[in-house]
């Protein structure tokens, strides 16, 4: 499992933050180049793959990328 976050997109709503039932994201003491402490996946080992931080984010910086083992 891979989850990439688009840093340079993302504002920093925290909606993934709140909606995400593992908890996998957070909102990141680094600033992107609009000003904006961007999110990314701290627990990406937890993502279930749900899809919902994918479907919920307003800006669609969020991909979820199934891998094989």
């Amino acid at each position: 499992m891979a989850v990439y976050v688009d840093k340079e997109l993302c504002k920093s709503c925290s909606i993934c933050v709140n909606a995400c039932p593992r908890q996998v994201f957070k909102i990141t003491e680094h600033v992107n180049k609009k000003g904006y402490n961007y999110v990314e996946a701290e627990k990406e080992e937890d993502c279930i793959s749900c899809g919902i931080c994918e479907s919920i984010c307003p800006d669609f910086v969020i991909h979820i990328e199934k891998t094989e083992n």
